[in-house]
């Protein structure tokens, strides 16, 4: 019986890319909004205090009280490294717009759009040291772009849609300066991988550069394909592709249009390391001076419409019926307002509110969503029964998987709305993951806080627990 064909990267032409590896990767989600959420409102500090306030963050989270001061370190520089949660300037330190906009709308799959757009190799989420081996190997690379090219190259080779593994990645484009460093097509990758699979051939991961010198042994597989995996993982949790089979083969959200075609339309680049490639040597101080600029670099960017959870097609459609029914019963309005699409989850509450209301109710009119502008300290006034009007501030959680998060923040113009208006004021949690849409319905935060239900802090981040309100399903519209 003959060999297996094997594929593997000429020597000349590998060259490892990594980043940093968060030790939290399978509760990425929750920890990232937690700990968005605690620092977002915290002050310009010195670098030791703003270290020692993000480290009590750490060690509450879970079961990190237990943990050691090495492992919330760790913690605290990946956080920071790698998703830019913390500017600097002047030896001071403070929270990063990443965080700020993560803490305010709670949309993880818009904070990985950000993360993806700004993400690149070299960049200043790895240290001097390893960025000046990128430097001078060459590489300028992005990979979320890339990714998504090679997915639509290889669609328009087959006819229909394409996917690949983490492995293929690596060994046909992640690893191969070919790729990195001299541009090759995402078209001829495609090609690669598919012909690679078509006569079978397997991928050869011992590689003498990956060899650990001390040990004489190779990484595993995993190891190897872990870097590419991680940002194929990051791309589902931007809702940019999906995955399937045991394999993971990754391939494109093709729901995600609006966000797909905005990041293959857009290309930035941080340039701060361009002036090193043709040098002959670089130091590490050189490096090390530019890190405030990148952490400003992938803080610059905001208000992209494209990142923003949108409502699909079909939900357009069924919510404008509804709510039409009610807007031409009042005034014979053959339209829609447009301010009601405007916000993702309070749109979805809004039908909701119809919809819990439907039965026995002639005051439907009354339901509507109140703009920003006005900031009256809540998002939609809805009603009661016995003519009494509901006041709701709408509070959206949206991630790919399940996260267990209690805590929102609240503005102060909302809580001294909700003083005023007692128990005609609720907070409604909705959380939206792959499992479904549920709304947390606090009523009269203000009392529960009394009772002791809920907590809240300086910067108003409520901890609400399960006896200060109700679990319910979010009332969807059934075709």
């Amino acid at each position: 019986m003959s060999k297996p064909l094997k594929y593997k990267i000429p020597d000349e032409y590998l060259f490892r890319l990594h980043h940093v590896r968060p030790r939290f990767k399978n509760d990425v989600e929750e920890v990232l909004l937690y700990v968005a959420t605690s620092i977002s409102e915290m002050p310009i500090l010195d670098k030791e205090i703003f270290r020692d306030d993000l480290n009590k963050v750490l060690f509450s989270f879970k079961k990190n009280a237990t943990s050691t001061q090495k492992t919330i370190d760790n913690w605290r520089t990946e956080i920071s490294a790698l998703f830019g949660f913390i500017q600097e300037s002047n030896g001071k330190q403070y929270p990063g717009l990443s965080a700020k906009r993560l803490a305010n709308n709670q949309y993880l799959d818009e904070f990985f759009n950000y993360f993806l757009f700004s993400f690149q190799y070299p960049g200043g989420h790895i240290k001097s040291q390893n960025v000046i081996k990128q430097i001078e190997a060459g590489v300028r690379f992005k990979p979320c772009q890339f990714i998504l090219q090679l997915l639509i190259e290889g669609e328009k080779i087959l006819g229909k849609p394409f996917s690949f593994t983490a492995e293929e990645l690596t060994q046909c484009a992640y690893f191969d300066l070919r790729v990195t460093r001299d541009g090759k097509h995402p078209k001829e990758v495609a090609e690669l991988i598919l012909s690679n699979r078509n006569q079978k051939i397997e991928y050869e991961h011992k590689y003498e550069q990956l060899k650990n010198s001390r040990t004489g042994t190779y990484p595993s597989r995993g190891d190897v394909y872990r870097y590419a995996g991680d940002i194929l993982d990051y791309m589902v949790l931007a809702n940019l592709l999906q995955h399937k089979g045991i394999g993971y083969y990754y391939y494109l959200n093709d729901e995600n249009k609006e966000a797909i075609n905005f990041h293959l339309r857009n290309s930035v680049w941080f340039n701060e390391y361009d002036q090193f490639y043709d040098r002959d040597s670089i130091t590490n101080p050189e490096i090390g001076s530019l890190e405030e600029l990148w952490f400003d670099f992938v803080n610059s960017f905001d208000e992209i419409e494209e990142f923003k959870p949108q409502l699909d097609s079909n939900e357009v459609e069924s919510i404008s019926a509804l709510i039409q029914e009610y807007y031409s019963r009042m005034s014979g309005d053959t339209k829609v307002p447009t301010k009601i699409f405007g916000d993702y989850g309070e749109t979805l509450v809004l039908a909701h509110e119809y919809l819990r209301t439907k039965e026995g109710s002639n005051r439907q009119h009354l339901i509507n969503k109140i703009p920003t502008p006005l900031g009256v300290g809540y998002d939609l006034q809805s009603i009661e029964i016995e003519k009494k009007k509901r006041y709701i501030e709408v509070k959206t959680t949206k991630s790919r998987k399940a996260i267990n998060s209690n805590r929102f923040k609240l503005t102060p113009n909302e809580w001294d709305t909700a003083e005023t208006l007692g128990d005609n004021y609720y907070v409604y949690y909705l959380v939206i993951n792959d499992s479904g849409k549920n709304i947390f319905v606090i009523n009269n935060p203000v009392k529960e806080y009394e009772r002791g239900n809920i907590k809240v802090d300086k910067n108003l981040v409520v901890e609400f627990s399960k006896e200060s309100g109700q679990w319910q399903e979010l009332m969807e519209i059934r075709n």
